[in-house]
């Protein structure tokens, strides 16, 4: 059946405006494509309705829409959409400190699973040796780590980590021909940084590359001993770990407190401040005023000799006293605040110099 603008329009009005078709042929699509073009046309010549489309491959969307005298389009008849959902960032892992104090994590001899970012750490390694003799991999030392040791190591902390619900990830960066990579330990807002090394007639050791903010200078170390082996220091690694970040965050908790109180000190002074300055602007008026109204009993008092005197004089000047002591009268009943019976002033908006010196000092406004 040949696809007409008509049957596009009856299609998509007997959908309820929203008209979607999948699964078309190339022959069908084209045939719906040039009746919707012809149906598009003809509404915009005349008429509210105005027809959208949208083209995907194999298929084909139509909306109906109304527009009003302004040109706003609203869908017609169309069932109002389901609502997109707001997308909310996820939460931060916080530190679980005790709920994990003294566990001892495991470390398997064999990874069934091993995590992709062991490999990538492995492989940063010897990143520096290769970057330094890369002309001449031939003089490149043999540092015969202990890779196997180093990957069951890596494993058992990026299980124990995805177990606690902390962020990991590798960072390495390939500009820095001395940088080996190191894995990132992502608890809350807060990063720490981990390297694992080790070399022939060394003990593995593992250290955290960031400095206890207890302390000046000097990393956390951790070494591979006979009596006491790397694996075995793990539950102690993290429990450092997450109590460094408890620290963070309740320092970060305090300063945040503490610029609180400091933003609520600030607007009880400017709120203080708006205060005083409204309270010298009414009396500033009120002097005004009582200004206003002596000047106006001044005035009527002066008119009144005026017109006290008026006819003794010739008359071409009497009519020019009188004129200016009628006006006189009108000038002081229109600045007579008695007369106006104005109310409460309104406060006029501070400028930046208006409120310096009702603050204290050193008091940015």
């Amino acid at each position: 059946m040949e696809m007409t603008p008509e049957l596009v329009l009856d299609r998509v009005r007997a959908a309820g405006g929203r008209l979607k078709l999948e699964g078309l042929d190339e022959a069908s699509l084209a045939g719906w494509r040039r009746a919707a073009k012809v149906a598009k046309l003809r509404l915009l010549r005349a008429g509210p309705q105005r027809l959208r489309t949208w083209s995907s491959p194999g298929g084909m969307s139509l909306l109906l829409v109304e527009v009003d005298r302004q040109g706003v389009e609203s869908p017609a008849l169309a069932p109002p959409e389901t609502p997109t959902r707001q997308w909310v960032p996820p939460p931060h892992p916080r530190p679980r400190t005790q709920e994990f104090l003294g566990r001892i994590v495991p470390v398997p001899s064999t990874a069934r699973r091993p995590h992709r970012i062991v490999e990538d750490l492995i492989e940063a390694l010897n990143y520096p040796e290769r970057m330094i003799y890369q002309h001449r991999p031939y003089l490149m030392p043999n540092k015969r780590r202990p890779v196997q040791r180093i990957r069951q190591i890596w494993q058992a902390i990026l299980t124990e980590a995805e177990f606690r619900g902390y962020e990991t990830l590798f960072r390495h960066n390939r500009r820095d021909h001395y940088d080996s990579g190191q894995l990132i330990l992502r608890i809350d807002h807060d990063e720490f940084p981990i390297r694992l090394d080790g070399e022939r007639g060394q003990p593995l050791q593992l250290t955290i590359r960031e400095v206890h903010p207890t302390r000046r200078r000097g990393y956390d170390t951790w070494t591979d001993t006979p009596d006491h082996p790397l694996h075995e220091q793990l539950g102690e690694v993290f429990t450092h770990i997450e109590r460094w970040a408890d620290l963070l965050i309740e320092r970060r908790e305090a300063d945040r407190r503490r610029e609180l109180q400091r933003m609520r000190e600030r607007e009880r002074r400017e709120t203080e401040a708006r205060r005083q300055f409204a309270e010298d602007h009414r009396r500033r008026t009120i002097q005004a005023r009582i200004g206003e109204r002596q000047f106006a009993d001044d005035a009527r008092a002066y008119a009144a000799a005026l017109l006290a005197v008026v006819d003794d004089l010739q008359p071409d000047r009497a009519d020019k006293v009188r004129a200016w002591a009628d006006w006189i009268l009108r000038h002081a009943d229109q600045v007579d605040s008695r007369l106006n019976r104005e109310g409460m002033p309104k406060t006029p908006k501070p400028e930046r110099d208006d409120l310096r010196p009702y603050l204290p000092p050193g008091h940015w406004y």
